[in-house]
């Protein structure tokens, strides 16, 4: 059976869908897989199709390659995408997913290219391309905070980490802090750069950097996307991980992957003090929480986790972070394989 999984906007090698779904997917079924180049670093176990051009004629060739491919079951993971989606359900009358990353709506807020006065019409959208996607598609969410923006109840596939073929952690870190993750102002990576400069610790950038924030990177190590492999080996080696989000609608119940991720690498983390943060780590020792925005608390809390009797009370916490929150594979795999027995054969 081939199930079609296409992204016109995530780049081949986002975790969640190449490290987490596909790998889980290439088990039960042949993974045909379609994005922008460049091309997943690791093309084992799927076929990848090249979305060439620009955001619309990507959007043009993700409409064909729904309507036109074999395929068994489809998965799409973009919001753009579910007016395609709807249209290859109601022609191929076969299950199409929705795997919902993000909340849409509220992601809004935090789009700088998006004008002002336009943010309540395309907030009002999104929730529009929401509630269609909930009556024509089938829905898994990544988190369960997502539950609030659907009438029905959907499956939640936790986007926690696989652990398979993890580094094993690092007795003794290198003094550094790390980030791993997007670029952008709104998830306060300004403040961490700042922070560890007060706090006389260096700071390497795992991920790609905007022109616009260049300049505010400056004195930091920008390493750039790398592979999931080679951007664990490179957190796993320093001393303390940060997640310094700000405080938008976005991102105040969420949780942070990266937090898990740096927890089950034995590192010290310091965070933004979030709803969504908290609730998963209150309580936890070699966890910092700070207010968002704060680059003094941020400093401060650098310091005090960098030092390595600290790194030892992270240590011991990471066969429990491994067991406890890990990516749900054999209920994932079970889910799509009931769903494609139940789709008629193309």
């Amino acid at each position: 059976m081939t199930i079609l999984v296409v992204t016109t906007v995530h780049a081949a090698d986002d975790t969640r869908i190449r490290e987490r779904l596909i790998r889980t997917l290439a088990e039960g079924f042949t993974v045909l897989y379609a994005t922008r180049a460049p091309a997943p670093t690791d093309a084992s176990g799927l076929r990848w199709v090249e979305l060439r051009g620009g955001r619309v004629r990507r959007w043009f060739s993700a409409l064909r390659l729904l309507l036109q491919t074999k395929w068994r079951v489809a998965v799409i993971h973009d919001p753009e995408l579910i007016p395609a989606a709807m249209v290859a359900r109601l022609v191929r009358r076969r299950p199409v997913v929705f795997d919902v990353h993000e909340d849409f709506p509220a992601q809004v807020e935090t789009k700088e290219w998006v004008p002002g006065p336009l943010r309540p019409p395309i907030r009002s959208l999104g929730r529009l391309m929401f509630r269609l996607a909930e009556r024509f598609l089938d829905l898994t969410l990544a988190e369960s905070g997502y539950r609030r923006l659907f009438r029905g109840d959907h499956p939640v596939f936790p986007n926690h980490p696989t652990y398979a073929n993890w580094p094993e952690p690092v007795q003794e870190g290198d003094g550094s802090v790390v980030y791993v993750g997007d670029v952008t102002g709104i998830r306060g990576v300004p403040d961490a750069v700042e922070a560890a400069k007060r706090a006389g610790l260096s700071i390497r950038i795992v991920g790609p950097v905007p022109p616009g924030l260049r300049d505010s990177s400056a004195g930091a190590e920008l390493l750039g996307r790398l592979p999931n492999p080679e951007a664990l080996r490179v957190a796993a080696a320093a001393s303390v991980g940060v997640s310094p989000l700000r405080d938008a609608p976005n991102y105040r119940h969420s949780v942070p992957t990266k937090v898990i991720e740096y927890l089950a690498l034995g590192l010290p983390v310091v965070a933004t003090d979030l709803p969504g943060t908290r609730e998963l780590v209150e309580g936890w020792e070699a966890v910092w929480l700070v207010p968002p925005g704060d680059v003094g608390a941020m400093a401060e809390a650098l310091r005090e986790a960098a030092q390595p009797e600290v790194r030892r009370s992270a240590l011991a916490r990471v066969t429990e972070v491994r067991s406890r929150l890990v990516w749900p594979r054999a209920e994932v795999l079970a889910w799509y394989q009931r769903l494609a027995q139940e789709s008629p054969s193309p």
